[in-house]
């Protein structure tokens, strides 16, 4: 397997998002627009498809390979997603939003963990092992970021942050698509479980952008214009006030 340029910038992207969001709730101390059902469905995911990573092998640091490149990958997408848990479920939980219910975590759970013995089942793979859980993960990842979009809203508005998040995992997730139809097209290697979800996914972000993030900005727009009406009718009463006490009456002339 080679990396491609779709390949490397998908990783890049899918790094920054996450480095984004760290950076987020620990420059805001919140994490009030962050859904912790979503951070929790992919630590699930990069959990349940990183099983290679155990017994851990530090030989792997001896050259670069896209073995080693893989590794670090993935140490990455584990420890940070478990850290954001931490502040999430820990240090800030507080500041989580408490009054959206969104779906059940477990149901997300039973939706992938059906998907995948449906799979394993019609290609007659009976046991847990690797291919099982790598297959768990890909259909759980599928349905990782709703919970995100779900909290976003029912809240009515969305950061520029939580915006610029979602479009570098929208656009990590289409330069995959490219990736593996470039992998095809070259190494003769096809993946139809990971690249059918990897089209949802992508649908799913479209869906979002289209639908529901223009109205969320015209909401936004439409508060602050209120919010400056009142403020210049304000200034204006204000005004009109002062210039009444300030002209002289005809009997002080």
């Amino acid at each position: 397997m080679s990396l491609n340029e779709y390949r490397l910038t998908a990783d890049f992207l899918h790094g920054s998002a996450i480095l984004l969001l760290f950076y987020h709730i620990l420059k805001s101390r919140s994490c009030y627009s962050v859904s912790g059902t979503t951070v929790m469905l992919y630590t699930i995911t990069f959990t349940c498809r990183y099983l290679d990573l155990y017994p851990f092998d530090w030989h792997f640091f001896e050259g670069f390979s896209v073995f080693t490149y893989n590794s670090i990958y993935k140490i990455f997408y584990l420890a940070s997603h478990y850290l954001i848990l931490i502040l999430i479920y820990g240090i800030f939980r507080n500041t989580r939003d408490r009054s959206i219910n969104t779906f059940p975590i477990f149901g997300y759970l039973i939706c992938a963990d059906l998907l995948t013995w449906s799979t394993c089942y019609m290609e007659n793979i009976q046991q847990l092992d690797r291919e099982f859980f790598w297959r768990f993960s890909i259909f759980l990842e599928m349905f990782a970021i709703i919970p995100q979009m779900t909290l976003i809203h029912k809240q009515g508005v969305i950061s520029t942050m939580m915006s610029r998040y979602l479009m570098m995992l929208g656009s990590y997730r289409a330069l995959y698509i490219a990736n593996w139809i470039f992998r095809y097209c070259n190494e003769q290697f096809w993946e139809p479980i990971a690249f059918s979800c990897g089209c949802v996914q992508t649908m799913i972000y479209l869906c979002f952008f289209i639908h529901v993030y223009p109205r969320l900005n015209k909401a936004k727009s439409c508060e602050t214009m209120e919010i400056v009406k009142e403020k210049i009718s304000d200034i204006s009463l204000s005004v009109n006030e002062k210039m009444d006490r300030d002209v002289p009456l005809i009997h002080d002339v």
